[in-house]
């Protein structure tokens, strides 16, 4: 009972003093499709990486305020996704109301998949098969090393994005959890692990899994080499400043080996929240291996193999906080997880394996509510920052803001606006210059795709005319 009053007390705590990081009072600007650097992917193509920023109105343009940064990851058991995923840039929106600098990231997709040919009913079954169980931890490293590249881009442009570089956190879903994790805490050599040396060229992959997202448009009919994959922290973008992570947001995520051992002596440790739920048919709460309960729904009611090559132990987020607990690394973990395991049935139960068809455990069970559970964790963790305190502007936050998406594709010469609102809206696209480039009518419930093949490089100011509200402006950079 005195343990469930001391957390109570915390939670109330920041409820009372720290509003100015939970409260959604800021508007923001935003920076779209900015390339931060650029890497080697699995194939051995270069592949150019971009990010989405967003930054708070805060001040009167008399004083400059420095704001803590977010930088959230999506998932995609690092085969699919990008930096515009709906739950992502959510998040974003919501915390850069909040008062942080926030930024999305795209990163390295993809592992060589097998050179058998594994056939199911099931949607893109093939594409989860790697050619052995070392490519899943080459994936996460790749992964990993963007990452860390992409917050040191950010943390070189302090002065420019106004970010304190001493209350800096990193957050992720899924697969974005496991580099979330690996970005803050793989802080030594010695973590690395083994499979992401050199390693014997591996068979071109069965012409099967030529339609999976991380393969389009790649020609892989020969043996691929598997060279050293470098340091922990990759090429891009070296830092000599130095910042600190105080916190990491862990939903559903893993770790490939416990990073939780060796901690840079000379920096906290951060802290992290976790949200998992126990009957996650993708990573499983405590230890085991990816994919572990869907496996289980493969071979016992959709009549198909076991995924295979997948045996690389994890440490789900119950494993992490027992890892800290049992070995009394000090870690501050604060965890949230629900109470239906999976009972290992295919069609009946909650939790089966046909109930979360409908009702996937790999997923949040209540959006809304983990969010600001997160913003109230992270806020207890700013040191020394007091956000806008005086001569604050705090504008009206147009309600379009949420409903309206606008987004890149990659290698693609294509902006695509989503109007998920109720309400039809004007667009205009204007150069810096304040050039009208284009304009038209988003309706509602519709997607737009604009044609940029003719655009200058350069960035681009795209308008959004609300009748009911302020004038939205958003910043796209176009290549």
């Amino acid at each position: 009972m005195r343990l469930l009053g001391i957390f109570l007390f915390s939670f109330l705590s920041i409820t009372i003093f720290s509003q100015q990081w939970v409260e959604t009072k800021y508007s923001y600007d935003s920076i779209m499709n900015l390339t931060y650097g650029s890497s080697i992917d699995f194939a051995g193509d270069l592949v150019n990486h971009k990010m989405n920023i967003y930054l708070p109105k805060c001040g009167d343009g008399s004083k400059k305020y420095v704001k803590p940064l977010i930088m959230f990851i999506h998932g995609g058991a690092f085969l699919a996704g990008n930096k515009d995923e709906q739950n992502i840039v959510h998040l974003c929106k919501q915390f850069a109301k909040r008062g942080y600098v926030t930024a999305t990231i795209s990163y390295r997709l993809g592992f060589i998949s097998d050179d058998a040919a594994w056939s199911c009913v099931y949607q893109n079954y093939s594409c989860v098969f790697a050619s052995d169980s070392s490519e899943w931890s080459r994936a996460y490293y790749r992964a990993v090393q963007d990452a860390k590249g992409a917050l040191r881009f950010l943390i070189n442009r302090n002065a420019e994005y106004q970010i304190d570089v001493n209350n800096v956190f990193v957050s992720g879903e899924s697969a974005g959890s496991f580099l979330a994790l690996g970005t803050a805490l793989l802080d030594s050599e010695s973590e690395r692990l083994p499979d992401t040396y050199t390693l014997p060229d591996a068979p071109a992959p069965n012409t099967n899994t030529s339609s999976c997202i991380y393969r389009v448009n790649k020609v892989l009919n020969k043996p691929i080499a598997r060279p050293d994959l470098g340091s922990i922290d990759g090429s891009i973008e070296p830092t000599s400043i130095d910042f600190t992570i105080q916190g990491i947001g862990n939903m559903y995520g893993a770790m490939l080996n416990d990073l939780l051992k060796i901690h840079n002596s000379n920096k906290p440790k951060p802290a992290i929240y976790s949200f998992h739920q126990p009957c996650d048919l993708v990573v499983p709460i405590d230890s085991g291996v990816v994919y572990q309960g869907l496996s289980w729904c493969f071979t016992n009611g959709y009549n198909c193999y076991g995924i295979q090559n997948n045996n690389k132990k994890l440490y789900g987020s119950r494993a992490i906080s027992n890892l800290n607990q049992e070995n009394n690394y000090g870690y501050q973990i604060h965890n949230e997880f629900t109470s239906t395991n999976f009972p290992y049935n295919f069609l009946i139960g909650q939790g089966s394996c046909i109930d979360q068809v409908n009702n996937p455990c790999h997923a949040y069970d209540n959006f809304g509510l983990r969010e600001m559970n997160l913003a109230r964790f992270f806020a207890q963790l700013i040191q020394n920052n007091n956000g806008c305190t005086e001569n604050t502007q705090v504008e009206n936050i147009s309600p379009i803001e949420d409903c309206i998406s606008i987004s890149t594709e990659i290698n693609s010469d294509k902006i695509l606006i989503h109007n998920y609102c109720h309400s039809d809206f004007r667009i205009q696209i204007l150069s810096l210059e304040q050039k009208l480039v284009n304009q038209f009518t988003a309706y509602s419930k519709s997607l737009i795709e604009v044609n940029t093949s003719e655009y200058n490089t350069g960035i681009y100011v795209i308008i959004i005319v609300d009748p009911s509200g302020p004038v939205v402006a958003k910043r796209i950079f176009i290549q």
